[in-house]
């Protein structure tokens, strides 16, 4: 059982640091398309096409398209990350369960140090 809890606690730990990643790049996708629909909304030109990506090709849209595919996009990584977010709570709250009872059962003997980063 106790193998079992220090198992356990290494694969959160490894969880919490994926998580961790994941929610950066998130966090650095989301700025970016908000720079995008700002971008979008400083044109002065309304009947100027805008160019968007879209995989490895370029699509002309016009800006009040290229700003609801935008938003759409903002709205689906916001999410992603809120859930990303959820789950590293999880993962932090069991982590903590399992470090205070081995804590208590091995004391200083075991270290489990890596969840305070």
């Amino acid at each position: 059982a106790d193998q079992a809890d220090i198992n356990e606690f290494s694969k959160l730990n490894i969880r919490f640091h994926e998580l961790e990643d994941d929610i950066k790049s998130k966090k650095d996708h989301l700025q970016n398309l908000q720079d995008c629909s700002n971008e979008i909304m400083m044109l002065l030109d309304d009947s100027e096409p805008v160019k968007l990506s879209v995989g490895e090709a370029f699509v002309e849209l016009n800006q009040e398209d290229a700003q609801g595919h935008v938003d759409k996009c903002i709205e689906e990584v916001e999410g992603e990350t809120n859930q990303l977010q959820a789950e590293i709570l999880t993962v932090k709250s069991r982590m903590k369960e399992l470090k205070a009872r081995l804590t208590l059962k091995f004391g200083k003997s075991i270290n489990l140090e890596e969840d305070e980063s």
